[in-house]
């Protein structure tokens, strides 16, 4: 009886190590359907540009299928444009405490850093060129430097454009046309001070806010790239745009620094490098998009004029002197810009 007993014990003991051995391969095979022996993770990425900007495209058509394949699977890129998110300011939250991974935002997120913020000085970049060479410079590590404190990770720098001036009122052909203006600018200090000092009439509002307040006459005009002033509709109330390219501002392609942590060095590698293979043909998107933005506006039926630099760069100095006195750290930083 007692071998009997033991022989069945032995029988189920033998079950029990088949069915344990035959459970731990199934998982094995269920982890390795995500490509990286695990769940696949989403990463959201915020921007406020309309879909049909160079930014969006170049998120759509070079970051999102790069990370998605070079990852075998492992991440799935979802792009919310055009505040889905939340508004600029909402989603730079967001990626700073990881509820959202990466974003595209302005330099609303360098409030504290004014290194970074001398980007949007006027005319402090001749043109596109200027521009690139400064940003794959080391100068670019001094002017992003102390994001990370804040939970913000750089990986990153596309572009917004060069700024221009459209308005109601009359063709801007000088600086002596910009007098009875009233323009709206970003509620920042440096675009507060730069375009008063070319002579406008400065009304600071939201970008929320721009459109009906074209349409009202609230203000008679606004300055962003041409390609927003195209992809926004506000040229059907504009029907005047002067290239005065007084600022090229960047956008900081950014990712939650908990979020980064949290990813293998090999993860880190492919978020990286497709970050910088889509700042680079965004740039690349934009510059053409611009030429194209510009003679579309005009087949619209908008006076697109080109006023002389000179008096509009020779009038913003002031605006370098007053940052440069308040923030004595970023002299250096501009003279090196300048001098490129």
């Amino acid at each position: 009886m007692l071998k009997r007993l033991g022989i069945i014990f032995a029988l189920l003991l033998l079950v029990g190590v088949l069915i344990t051995g035959c459970g731990g391969k199934q998982q094995i095979g269920e982890g390795s359907q995500s490509g990286q022996g695990g769940k696949k993770i989403t990463i959201k990425v915020a921007h406020y540009f309309p879909e049909t900007h160079p930014q969006n495209k170049a998120l759509m058509e070079v970051f999102k299928p790069e990370v998605e394949k070079n990852s075998n699977g492992k991440f799935v890129v979802e792009i919310y444009p055009n505040n889905q998110l939340g508004g600029e300011k909402e989603f730079i939250e967001g990626v700073r405490n990881g509820t959202i991974e990466m974003a595209m935002p302005g330099l609303l997120l360098a409030e504290n850093l004014p290194k970074l913020r001398i980007a949007e000085l006027p005319y402090l970049f001749r043109d596109y060129d200027h521009a690139r060479k400064v940003y794959n410079s080391p100068i670019k590590e001094q002017m992003l430097e102390g994001l990370i404190n804040q939970g913000i990770r750089p990986l990153a720098i596309t572009l917004n454009g060069l700024r221009a001036v459209s308005n109601s009122k009359h063709p801007i052909n000088s600086i002596t046309d910009t007098r009875d203006i009233k323009l709206r600018v970003p509620q920042n200090p440096i675009f507060i001070d730069g375009l008063k000092a070319m002579g406008f009439n400065v009304v600071s509002m939201p970008m929320s806010e721009l459109f009906s307040a074209l349409q009202q006459k609230v203000v008679d005009g606004q300055e962003n790239p041409p390609t927003t002033l195209l992809t926004s509709g506000w040229y059907e109330v504009q029907p005047y745009l002067a290239l005065t390219n007084h600022i090229l501002g960047p956008n900081i392609f950014i990712i939650s620094e908990k979020f980064w942590q949290t990813l293998t060095s090999e993860d880190q590698k492919v978020i990286s490098e497709a970050a910088k293979k889509t700042a680079e043909y965004e740039w690349d998107l934009l510059i053409k998009a611009e030429k194209e933005a510009i003679e579309t506006l005009k087949q619209k039926g908008i006076q697109v004029t080109t006023p002389d630099l000179g008096p509009f760069r020779e009038a913003v100095k002031p605006v370098y002197e007053k940052w440069m006195k308040d923030y004595p750290e970023v002299k250096p930083v501009i003279e090196a810009i300048q001098k490129m």
